[in-house]
């Protein structure tokens, strides 16, 4: 997943990113295996293997995060601790109307780690502490009502309303698409007036980009913009 967040990033014709599990399910967490092993290895050490191993997970969700392009999470089945993470570090989360979401890291002994900030970002530090505490399972609807889920559709419409979403992105400019993301992520990170300085800069940038013009013309003729892609099928 991380290479393919390289590959996108990369990629100045990408236009979105979709993520879906195999099998039925979007991802059920990490393995109880997983965790057996990381026991065999004496902690407290710089070296920790279980704090590395988890730290590359949280970088994993990072690049997720850090797309330039927008991202589009599809849920289906189960999306518990770090499946849950992976939806939140998305711009967009569709769910099959038969979905869970839950963090059940605590009634493992453990804690959800590198999910939890991710979490907290997108249902704020209230709901995301109830729900990463009580590990509650929340079904779809009630997952969309916390914010971990923007979108609830029966799971025979999914493709459609995946395919519906992806038609609106093909209408963005990519390097006006690309310049938003950046100006949403400076408004979460720096003071208010630096974002504002940031976000003029770009703003010039993309009129010197030229694109604006194909744009007015597009709207003005009633007509798709050049820059409009076809969308794949699912």
């Amino acid at each position: 997943l991380g290479e393919a967040c390289e590959r996108v990033a990369a990629d100045l014709e990408a236009r979105a990113l979709v993520l879906y599990g195999a099998g039925g399910n979007f991802c059920a967490g990490a393995g109880f295996a997983g965790f057996l092993q990381l026991l065999q290895h004496e902690p407290g050490h710089a070296d920790d293997r279980a704090a590395t191993q988890n730290r590359r997970f949280g970088a994993v969700l990072e690049a997720l995060a850090a797309l330039p392009v927008p991202t589009i999470a599809v849920v289906t089945g189960v999306a518990l601790g770090g499946g849950c993470g992976l939806a939140a570090a998305c711009d967009r989360v569709i769910a099959a109307d038969d979905a869970v979401f839950a963090t059940p890291e605590v009634t493992l002994g453990v804690a959800p780690a590198q999910i939890g900030p991710f979490i907290v970002r997108r249902v704020g530090a209230t709901r995301g502490r109830w729900c990463m505490a009580s590990a509650a399972r929340l079904p779809a609807a009630a997952a969309a009502q916390v914010g971990l889920a923007d979108r609830v559709v029966p799971r025979a419409g999914l493709v459609a309303a995946v395919e519906e979403e992806l038609h609106q992105i093909a209408a963005a400019e990519p390097a006006a698409l690309r310049a938003t993301k950046r100006i949403v992520r400076n408004a979460a990170d720096l003071p208010l007036p630096q974002a504002l300085d940031a976000a003029a800069l770009e703003f010039a940038g993309l009129l010197r980009h030229g694109a604006v013009r194909e744009g007015i013309a597009a709207t003005r003729e009633k007509r798709a913009p050049s820059w409009r892609v076809a969308v794949p099928s699912l």
